[in-house]
């Protein structure tokens, strides 16, 4: 079992029994008490879980409205905000026309639109992350083209010098770009640096850029800069963004669509 399986399901153990002590966990996924505390402590930077007398307690409930953790794990926050995160993946994927080009970015967000997508339209799909290939090899494209490299398993990113040489010579329609944070000020983030070549690159090569992100991000900052928010031409996300960043969004002249 890798890291980010085990870490999920460790999530859902504490989940289900109200909680776990930290050697029991480490019976029942077969690791060291060292490997569960490393993964616990990865869990509490996320919000997810907290440590009573030496249990592990689920605190899932207010995970949505705390930072990200520093050190992103993909199968961690692949759990949180779902339903939001399909209603934006529907919304977002209405939006695609017929023959298109799509660009599907590395995060959690992305992945919901590929099962909206009409069929029979001609669509093209290009993506560097193995969450978006596993939805598009089952909605079947037109074309389909990944970027590949090494594999990061903590993002499901490949990443590789040749990877962005090719995202630079093909030419997207609509690119779906997903954030950790939003900022007026500072611009657009994401947690780590390793992500931004690919996004600048795809950015710099589409006709129009679409920030797909839930509300939460938005006010938020992360380490690693890609874009100002100007760079979007449209944003879709859930109904609890803020009246002030609606209007934000309006003033700039970025077409809002709200989940």
């Amino acid at each position: 079992m890798d890291k980010q399986t085990r870490m999920q399901k460790l999530l859902e153990r504490v989940k289900d029994q109200n909680g776990e002590s930290i050697r029991t966990l480490a019976l029942q996924f077969g690791v060291t008490e060292m490997t569960i505390r490393r993964d616990v402590e990865q869990l509490k930077a996320a919000g997810l879980v907290r440590v009573v007398a030496g249990a592990v307690l689920y605190s899932g409930s207010a995970a949505s409205a705390l930072p990200e953790a520093e050190t992103y794990e993909l199968a961690v926050h692949d759990g949180l905000r779902t339903a939001e995160k399909r209603r934006i993946g529907k919304l977002a994927a209405s939006l695609v026309q017929p023959d298109d080009v799509l660009y599907f970015d590395v995060g959690t967000t992305t992945p919901h639109i590929i099962p909206f997508l009409p069929d029979g339209q001609g669509i093209s799909a290009v993506c560097c992350t193995m969450n978006a290939l596993t939805q598009l090899q089952k909605k079947a494209p037109e074309r389909l083209i990944v970027a590949g490299g090494v594999y990061r398993p903590d993002l499901q990113m490949f990443e590789s010098k040749q990877g962005v040489a090719l995202l630079a010579s093909t030419r997207i329609s609509r690119a779906f770009i997903s954030a950790a944070g939003v900022n007026a000020k500072l611009g657009v983030t994401c947690v780590n640096s390793c992500e931004v070549e690919a996004k600048c690159t795809v950015m710099k090569g589409a006709l129009e850029n679409i920030l797909v992100a839930d509300s939460s991000k938005f006010g938020a900052v992360k380490p690693a800069f890609f874009a100002p928010l100007d760079a979007f031409q449209a944003v879709v996300t859930d109904s609890g963004l803020s009246a002030e960043w609606r209007d934000e969004l309006q003033q700039r002249g970025i077409r809002l669509y709200l989940a």
